[in-house]
């Protein structure tokens, strides 16, 4: 059986080329903004599709070998909390700076990868 086409990338791909190459330049004032704004978010949505799997996957890889442990991410993140509002981190102050970090710019990959240019 032949993958469905177009999937889901595709799709996305093909409403945020009609919204920035065909409809925004017919359109002015509020309109155009939202309509912008619709562009933007297909965008986010895009860039999810490709990327959301394997940016969360090392996420919760960073999250598990800085913890030395092992579970789902919502766990593992339920630890971390329990241990830095317990102040029980000890001299790994550095290695959760530097996932909170990580974590932070593979959210920007996602939301707003010209965030991470400056």
């Amino acid at each position: 059986m032949k993958s469905a086409r177009p999937n889901a990338f595709e799709l996305l791909e093909a409403v945020q080329e009609f919204l920035q190459k065909r409809a925004l330049p017919k359109l002015s004032g509020h309109v155009a903004f939202e309509a912008r704004v619709a562009a933007n978010l297909l965008d986010i949505a895009r860039r999810e599709v490709e990327e959301g799997s394997a940016l969360f996957e090392a996420d919760v890889a960073e999250l598990a070998q800085l913890l030395e442990s092992e579970g789902s991410a919502d766990a593992l993140e339920a630890e971390l909390l329990t241990l830095v509002r317990a102040g029980d981190i000890g001299d790994r102050w550095g290695d959760v700076i530097t996932y909170l970090r990580n974590r932070a710019e593979r959210e920007l990959q996602i939301t707003n990868p010209r965030y991470l240019e400056e």
